[in-house]
């Protein structure tokens, strides 16, 4: 088996979520962060044969790395697999127990959602940007004062806040009740990508781009309606 660079990839990405990860059988590969409050999923090009842990998903990517177009021999045992590249250069890498890893036990099944919005990868970005350049890690989701969306990037705690935002028109749903959505922009830890939004009163969210998706939780100062 060979890795496509898409899904190299996406397991980059899972390694910024959690260190490690189960690889089950199939095409759909699952992380979840150590604090349970980001699940993401990725259907994928390759067919696992084999149900595996890894510990250290990072340290099995570096050993990706070291050769041109590797190719994976998974052992009989289902133990270890062989990272082959050319010249007859190979490493062996053992899997880990999967008893101590941290894997998504369930799915999550979205409840209702009252709001709705796509964001593309740019605004994602800047957004990431006022983050580092503020100093402030809250991102406010509400209705703005003409009716439309915005993502205010601030800190909750400090009304004086330096604050950037974000006003978002296409694809918009929005409820008739005031509400005000908090995530911590840390939670973002998605793959580069234009992603479709739902969030849910209930205080659970969900992005999807593609064959990614990631449910994202929403802070405990989130208010709707009331």
């Amino acid at each position: 088996m060979k890795l496509s660079d898409e899904t190299i990839s996406v397991l980059k990405n899972f390694a910024t979520i959690n260190p490690n990860i189960v690889v089950r059988r199939g095409f759909l590969l699952k992380t979840i962060s150590e604090a349970k409050n980001i699940l993401a999923t990725a259907k994928v090009a390759e067919d696992f044969p084999l149900e595996f842990g890894i510990y250290d998903l990072n340290e099995f990517l570096s050993v990706v790395s070291m050769f041109d177009e590797p190719e994976l021999q998974f052992s009989e045992d289902g133990n270890s697999v062989k990272v082959v590249g050319e010249g007859n250069q190979s490493v062996k890498y053992f899997f880990s127990d999967q008893s101590i890893l941290t894997t998504p036990q369930k799915d999550v099944t979205m409840p209702d959602t009252e709001v709705e919005f796509s964001i593309n990868e740019a605004q994602l970005n800047q957004m990431r940007k006022a983050s580092g350049a503020l100093g402030v890690t809250d991102v406010v989701v509400k209705k703005a004062d003409d009716n439309t969306l915005s993502l205010v990037v601030t800190d909750i705690k400090d009304a004086t806040s330096n604050s950037f935002e974000l006003n978002l028109t296409n694809d918009v749903k929005i409820p008739s009740e005031d509400f005000s959505l908090v995530f911590n922009i840390s939670n973002f830890k998605f793959i580069n990508g234009d992603y479709k939004v739902n969030i849910s009163s209930k205080l659970i969210s969900q992005f999807t781009s593609g064959n990614v998706q990631y449910w994202v939780a929403l802070e405990k100062s989130s208010k709707f309606g009331g």
